[in-house]
């Protein structure tokens, strides 16, 4: 059994990893579970949600207890990946209870082969990833007893379903690189918010020369955790009549924008070549500051960017558009500037209840379902998961590209 000093000092290194993130929520939940269990007393969801958000929360918050528990297992097995590869302890909280574990474990070499050996590893990791989102969807084909009803007859992916044309589903990806200190022989690989396009990786390069470091382009990218979710819930939608394929969106090309009909999902300023788009909508988003949508100034100059912490209570934006592609497709984006809101984009589309109420919705703005339109939503939502879509602006756009 690990000394209660050597427990408290492991709690510390984890609260102050960046792992867990700046939020404190996470932080006072792993305690709290641990001295529950350290004292015998595992607690129930009414308790812990008591202990987290105060005497008067309301009783619908115990629910969102298991969301954060979800989480805090993400961030521990992250936490052990990374900065405690060389912990002695390890915490975990079983799936179907409260209680922590602590486990000894053993030394193994290999433990550190993703920090050594990167270059090799990573993108080995990527095909895996990509396999088993494959080997989810393919899952869901022979298991879902979902026809693709109600959305084959749906005016909303009418075109993806009658026409010819292959579909592509383009997942936004993350732009990593690598730095590479000659003077130390240290190598890492590098992901930085600001940095979404190759761009933008040129332009820090130019500003950021020093003797010694050189930066170097990777052969792959990262995945956001959503991906898997989308991948299901698209398989859903053209399960069993259309097939598609997938890519992610850094691979996309001009030429690709003509020869499928084209579904992105991704955060928007992973968007890439789709964000062009902008171009003809009535809102402005530039790559260079990705954490905004803007009404123009002649239409009220309106800025509509996330509030509050992604891992807590929080608002995010999305934007939905399907319009005309360049050689008589189709294409629907899914977008938000966190990912939130660009998971809760799709949602509104892929489930039969949610796209009714959007159907309700346009009916009653305009009279009927546009062919082509761009929508801007407002996301609540806690620990990245939305619950509440409001519908800030609706626009049509006419049949031609």
């Amino acid at each position: 059994m690990i000394p209660d000093k050597e427990l408290n000092a492991l709690l510390d290194r984890i609260e102050r990893s960046n792992s867990l993130g700046v939020s404190s929520t996470y932080a006072r939940l792993l305690r709290f579970l641990v001295e529950s269990t350290q004292a015998g007393s595992i607690p129930k969801e009414q308790i812990i949600a008591e202990h987290l958000l105060g005497k008067n929360f309301a009783k619908s918050d115990s629910s969102k207890i298991r969301v954060y528990i979800y989480h805090l297992r993400k961030k521990l097995d992250q936490y052990y990946e990374n900065e405690g590869k060389e912990e002695q302890y390890v915490l975990s909280i079983p799936k179907g209870g409260y209680k922590v574990i602590i486990s000894k474990r053993e030394r193994n070499k290999s433990f550190g082969l993703l920090s050594s050996k990167p270059k090799y590893l990573l993108p080995t990791l990527l095909i895996l990833l990509l396999s088993s989102l494959l080997v989810n969807a393919l899952f869901l084909i022979f298991s879902n007893q979902n026809t693709g009803e109600p959305f084959s007859r749906s005016l909303f992916w009418k075109e993806f379903f009658n026409d010819d044309k292959p579909i592509q589903v383009v997942l936004g990806d993350l732009f990593v690189f690598s730095e590479i200190d000659s003077i130390r022989g240290e190598s890492r690989n590098v992901r930085k918010p600001e940095i979404n396009t190759l761009a933008q990786y040129e332009a820090y390069k130019d500003s950021n020369r020093i003797q010694g470091r050189h930066f170097q382009e990777l052969s792959y990218t990262h995945l956001i955790n959503g991906s898997s979710e989308w991948i299901n819930s698209l398989t859903k939608v053209f399960h069993p009549k259309k097939e598609f394929s997938i890519r992610p969106g850094s691979s996309m090309g001009a030429q690709d924008l003509h020869d499928y009909n084209i579904v992105f999902v991704g955060m928007q300023k992973t968007a890439g070549i789709f964000n062009t788009y902008f171009d003809k909508s009535a809102f402005e988003f530039d790559v260079d500051q990705p954490n905004q949508y803007v009404l123009p100034k002649e239409k009220g100059g309106q800025v509509f960017q996330p509030q509050g912490d992604a891992e807590e209570q929080h608002t995010d934006y999305g934007f939905i558009a399907k319009y005309p592609g360049p050689n008589d497709n189709t294409i629907f984006l899914f977008g938000g500037l966190w990912d939130t809101a660009a998971s809760e984009s799709l949602r509104n589309f892929v489930t039969a209840s949610k796209m009714s109420k959007i159907e309700d919705y346009m009916k009653t703005e305009l009279g009927y379902i546009p062919k082509y339109f761009e929508m801007l939503i407002e996301v609540n939502g806690v620990n990245r998961i939305g619950f509440e879509t409001e519908v800030l602006y609706l626009n049509e756009f006419s049949n031609s590209n």
